[in-house]
């Protein structure tokens, strides 16, 4: 599967999970990812593309900040029908996406 196409599959989810009930924070949430420190549901997602050229890429927002998503980043599974993200900050005030969770099925 192309990038592009990924890309539209990861925005219809979004558009899919906007409209479902909201979801608090979950216990759910595996240590690996982020300890349930800085994870959370997706706000929002939007294609970016370089202005430089070069392959289109993803930024994704949640009330942890923003982060660009790399084009081959794994997913795994979502415990509820959201999508939900676990971002690490850096010292330098960049955020790094640790892992994405998108609802079964989708």
């Amino acid at each position: 599967m192309k990038f592009a196409d990924c890309a539209l599959v990861v925005l219809s989810l979004l558009a899919i999970t906007a409209i479902c009930s909201p979801a608090t924070a979950h216990g759910w949430y595996p240590n690996e990812c982020c300890n349930d420190m800085d994870c959370a549901p997706v706000d929002s997602m939007a294609p970016l593309v370089p202005a430089g050229g070069g392959a289109p890429q993803v930024i994704v927002r949640s009330k942890h900040g923003t982060a660009i998503l790399r084009h081959d980043f794994p997913v795994l599974e979502s415990k509820d029908s959201r999508m939900h993200v676990c971002m690490h900050r850096h010292d330098s005030g960049d955020m790094d996406v640790i892992c994405l969770f998108i609802p079964p099925g989708m």
